[in-house]
């Protein structure tokens, strides 16, 4: 894929698996609810990965003010904390996450955080809170990226330093390209997509955009593993 090859030709002229949405819906839904193309959405398929999971190492997350935190991987066994987090977040911010309501969150976190679908990370608190969630699902040889920071968290980093961690996964699992498929209205996302080490290429289609950067081999490092950990 080149950058001069237009999202919406992407978008509308295959099936294109950005607007069947796995990082906003199930795999057990994928025979009922639309995406935006109007068709149903799909499973991922699964990434061919190397079987270890490079760059996921724990990690310590400074905030400027002093604030410590840790950036690490998630899996199913965060399920509980990361229910409890989505309790916590307003509407408007699931609503961004997820591209509409969320009715039942338990049901897309079985889905988001299964291994077999991608990566996902947590910044946690020192007593183990969740207090942001970040997800690198594969979708054949791209990725697809999705964050969610709790409110009162927001503003300070921590969705920027998800996402740079999920693409120095990407590019450590061979992936050239991600993307996000999110709301104009999601000036957080869209900032924090325009710091990253890439160029981005930005597509609008019917209240949806869709944000692809290109990823360059070696760039970005991912944060410096928490030792002891």
């Amino acid at each position: 894929m080149t950058a001069s090859r237009t999202h919406l030709e992407r978008l509308w002229h295959r099936p294109f698996r950005r607007s069947h949405r796995r990082c906003a819906a199930p795999e057990s839904q994928g025979a009922r609810l639309p995406g935006p193309a109007g068709g149903p959405y799909r499973p991922a398929r699964p990434h061919p990965a190397p079987a270890a999971r490079a760059g996921e190492a724990a990690s310590r997350l400074s905030l400027p003010d002093g604030t410590g935190l840790v950036l690490r991987p998630a899996g199913p066994a965060d399920k509980a904390a990361a229910l409890a987090m989505h309790r916590r977040c307003s509407p408007a911010a699931l609503r961004l996450r997820y591209h509409g309501p969320v009715r039942d969150a338990g049901r897309y976190l079985d889905h988001l955080l299964d291994p077999r679908h991608g990566r996902s990370l947590v910044v946690a608190a020192p007593d183990g809170q969740v207090l942001a969630l970040g997800h690198l699902m594969w979708d054949d040889g791209e990725a697809e990226l999705a964050v969610l920071v709790e409110d009162a968290w927001q503003r300070r980093g921590l969705g920027l330093a998800l996402l740079r961690r999920l693409t120095a996964t990407a590019r450590a699992t061979g992936i050239g390209t991600v993307y996000a498929v999110t709301q104009a209205a999601n000036a957080g996302l869209i900032a924090a997509m325009r710091r990253l080490a890439a160029p981005l290429d930005f597509r609008a289609e019917d209240g949806t955009l869709v944000i692809t950067a290109t990823l360059a081999a070696g760039a970005a490092a991912a944060p410096a593993p928490l030792r002891g950990h």
